[in-house]
C-alpha cells in the first residue's frame, strides 16, 4: 500500500490524517524513492499551525517532510551515478513529501549510501547535518585553532555542529540547557554553559581568556544576537540560522557600530538558499557529510517512532522533549 499522512487543516498535531497516495513517476533529472524512513522538523511544525510566512504557506491538504531515506524505485531521463535498488537518503524542498511511501526527488540531491546504514539513521543527516557543515564550513571558515560557539547545542543541528568542529579541530563551546550538559559533553564539547544559570557572554570570554570566540551559530537570536556580538573575537562571524526566540532584539544598528574595530561579521544561514542556488556543491558537501557519518564522525541520536505516531512526534519536538533527531519509521 502506498500512503502518506497528510496535514488536513491548520491546527494541532492531530490535524495529520493518513491518505492513500498516488505514486507519480520521475521527471528527468529525478528518482522515484520509496521511502523507509522520515526526519522530523520545525518546518514541518510551523507548516502544521499555519506559520509559514506570508506567501509561503503552502496549500492544503498537504504532505510534510523534507528528508528521508530509503531504495530507489525509478529512475528519470538523464540521471547518472544512481541505479535501480540503490539505498539512498534525499533531502528535498518543501512539499518533498517525506511523510509517506514514497518521494520524487531531484537527483542532485540524492546521496547513495553504505549498506552497514540504517535508514533511521540516514534520515537523521541531511537537513542537520548539511546545516551545521554549511555554516561551519563555508560561511564560517573553521580551522582548527579557532573558536566556536554553538547555542542550542543539544538539538539536532547542534548535535552536528559539535561533532564536525571537534573533527575539524575547533574548541568548542556549548550553550544548553540545564539537564543537557552531560549531553553536550559526551557530543564532543570543550566547555558547557548552562545558559539557565551562567551569563553566557560573560562564561565564553572567562573561557577565552578576553579574547572572545571566532564563530557562533546561534537558532535562538531574540536577546543573543547582541551578546553573542559582545562575545565575538576580531574578525569573527555570527551565523543566525532561526529565531526561536523571536526576531533580534534591541537596536542593530547601535549593538553592530559598538563592534565596528572588530570588523566583525553577521551572516543569515538558511540552507535552502545554498540547496536552490547551487546544487552541485549541494551534493558534494552532502557526499562530504556522509562520508564522515562512514568514518564515525557523525554520531546522531536518533529516537525513532512509527509513523502512526507523527502526531506524538510532534508533539515531543514542540514541547523541546527531545535531544539529537527524530525519525519516523515507514513501513
Amino acid at each position: 500500500m502506498t500512503y502518506a499522512l497528510e496535514i488536513t487543516r491548520i491546527g494541532g498535531p492531530e490535524v495529520l490524517r493518513k491518505t492513500e497516495l498516488a505514486v507519480v513517476a520521475p521527471g528527468e533529472g529525478q528518482v522515484l524513492i520509496r521511502n523507509y524512513a522520515n526526519a522530523v522538523n520545525f518546518i514541518d511544525t510551523i507548516i502544521r499551525r499555519g506559520e509559514m510566512p506570508e506567501g509561503m504557506m503552502p496549500d492544503l491538504p498537504f504532505v510534510p517532510g523534507v528528508e528521508g531515506a530509503g531504495v530507489v524505485e525509478t529512475i528519470g531521463a538523464g540521471v547518472d551515478g544512481i541505479a535501480v535498488g540503490d539505498r539512498v537518503a534525499w533531502m528535498g524542498p518543501v512539499g518533498a513529501g517525506g511523510y509517506g511511501t514514497h518521494s520524487v526527488i531531484e537527483a542532485s540531491f540524492v546521496t547513495r549510501m553504505t549498506d552497514d546504514v540504517s535508514f533511521e539513521t540516514a534520515a537523521s543527516i541531511p537537513v542537520n547535518a548539511m546545516t551545521a557543515y554549511h555554516m561551519l564550513v563555508n560561511l564560517g571558515a573553521a580551522k582548527a585553532g579557532k573558536t566556536v560557539l554553538v547555542h542550542a547545542a543539544a538539538g539536532g543541528v547542534g548535535t552536528m555542529a559539535l561533532q564536525i568542529a571537534k573533527h575539524l579541530g575547533l574548541t568548542v563551546i556549548a550553550s544548553v540547557s540545564t539537564d543537557k550538559t552531560s549531553y553536550a559533553h559526551e557530543q564532543g564539547a570543550d566547555h558547557v554553559i548552562n545558559y539557565r544559570k551562567e551569563d553566557v557572554t560573560a562564561r565564553v570570554m572567562e573561557l577565552t581568556g578576553g579574547r572572545g570566540v571566532d564563530l557562533t551559530l546561534n537558532p535562538v537570536s531574540g536577546d543573543t544576537l547582541k551578546s553573542d556580538l559582545d562575545a565575538l573575537a576580531p574578525l569573527g562571524t555570527v551565523v543566525l540560522f532561526g529565531f526561536l526566540a523571536g526576531p533580534p532584539a534591541g537596536n542593530f544598528a547601535e549593538d553592530l557600530a559598538k563592534h565596528f574595530q572588530k570588523s566583525v561579521a553577521v551572516r543569515v544561514s538558511d540552507i535552502y538558499t545554498y540547496f536552490t542556488n547551487h546544487p552541485n556543491a549541494f551534493n558534494a558537501d552532502m557526499a562530504t557529510v556522509f562520508d564522515l557519518l562512514k568514518q564515525d564522525v557523525l554520531r546522531p541520536q536518533v529516537t525513532t517512532l512509527p509513523i502512526e505516531e507523527a502526531a506524538e512526534a510532534h508533539r515531543r519536538l514542540e514541547a523541546g522533549d527531545t535531544t539529537g533527531k527524530l525519525v519516523l519509521r515507514i513501513d
